[in-house]
């Protein structure tokens, strides 16, 4: 027995509603995301935001002084490198939660995954979705990704 049309669109918009709950979530914890990490020598304190950009660096007390610019920077640069990937890991965990697929790194990102919004269909057989409605589905997709992307 076939399901009726007015029964697939309250589950669609079901599942819409609570995937929108899903991305909103994500996209405030996102938004509200900042890192501070230490260097192993305690030398170095960085903040990075989710942009992955340093928001802050800090030098913890004056033994900065002593160091030659080489022991400085390698501080700095590890401190940097462990706030990103720290952030990284929050953000693919925000966006695995949200239920998006996590990409190798943010900028270089690929096409956006092709398939039906609300997952794989059940075996049973559904009407064909038509063009226009296929077409406004890719559409509120790729607004709800950048969205999502432009935290």
């Amino acid at each position: 027995m076939e399901t009726p049309p007015v029964r697939r669109l309250e589950y669609a918009l079901t599942d819409f509603a609570e995937r929108y709950g899903a991305l909103t979530r994500a996209r405030e914890q996102l938004r509200a995301l900042s890192v501070t990490a230490c260097s192993r020598d305690d030398v170095v304190e960085v903040t990075v935001g989710a942009d992955e950009r340093p928001a802050s660096i800090r030098f913890v007390d004056e033994r900065f002084r002593e160091m030659s610019a080489a022991q400085l920077a390698d501080s700095v640069l590890e401190a940097l490198s462990t706030a990103r990937a720290e952030v990284a890991a929050r953000f693919n965990a925000a966006m695995t939660g949200a239920g998006l697929p996590v990409q190798a790194t943010r900028e270089t990102a690929g096409p956006r995954p092709q398939g039906p919004l609300w997952g794989r269909r059940p075996e049973s057989s559904y009407a064909p979705v038509p063009p226009d409605l296929r077409a406004a589905v890719v559409a509120l997709t790729d607004t709800v990704c950048d969205a999502i992307r432009c935290v």
